[in-house]
């Protein structure tokens, strides 16, 4: 019995020893471990962003070309050259047209009234009859002066009546005579006289040439 009891009480002294044994171990371990990492130089950390930048893809290995045969090249259509740009005609402005402005006729104005028309207007005097043969007119004034005779002679034939005038030299001046038609007959021109007198109130009477 006293051995039995001496046995368990050795072995639970080399157990509990055992365990102070492994217990200094790592105690001694973990101070050393303390120490080493106190006093070991450290290298210097890297920023990640230095690592990123530096870190490249890898580049794309280029497309291989196509390879051509040499029928395949003959064949093969040429390119054609872009077309040019049509260039831009330059602008043709139309000719410019003046157009003359149609004047007005000018009109000359006299003044004396009732001035007479022009030669090309006036109806020429009757021929002279043939000798022997008695002829008839109308007169229908007589001035002392040229214009006025002028004046009424162009207001008859502005009427419509072949008038004339007729310059009759007189003692001491010259008459103007204003006259009208010549006829063969005295009916025919008393007929003129008497639509003178009743249109223009005037003294025209019938007498021979």
């Amino acid at each position: 019995m006293a051995r039995g009891r001496s046995r368990r009480g050795g072995s639970r002294i080399a157990t509990v020893l055992f365990l102070v044994g492994c217990s200094g171990v790592l105690a001694v371990t973990f101070m050393l471990g303390v120490v080493t990492g106190r006093f070991w130089p450290r290298s210097p950390s890297v920023p990640i962003s230095v690592v990123a930048r530096g870190t490249k893809e890898p580049s794309r290995p280029a497309e291989p070309a196509p390879a051509l045969t040499f029928y395949q090249e003959l064949t093969a259509p040429l390119s054609s050259p872009p077309p040019p740009k049509p260039s831009r005609a330059p602008r043709v402005e139309p000719p410019r047209v003046d157009t003359p402005r149609p004047e007005s006729p000018r009109v000359e104005k006299s003044d004396k009234p009732d001035a007479a028309p022009k030669a090309d207007a006036v109806a020429a005097a009757p021929a002279k009859p043939a000798a022997g043969q008695t002829t008839f007119t109308v007169q229908v004034a007589a001035y002392k002066a040229k214009d006025p005779a002028d004046a009424l002679r162009a207001k008859l034939v502005a009427a419509g009546y072949e008038a004339y005038v007729v310059q009759v030299d007189t003692p001491g001046s010259a008459r103007y005579r204003v006259r009208v038609g010549s006829f063969t007959a005295r009916e025919p021109a008393q007929q003129v006289a008497d639509r003178i007198v009743g249109e223009r109130s005037l003294p025209a009477f019938v007498t021979s040439r």
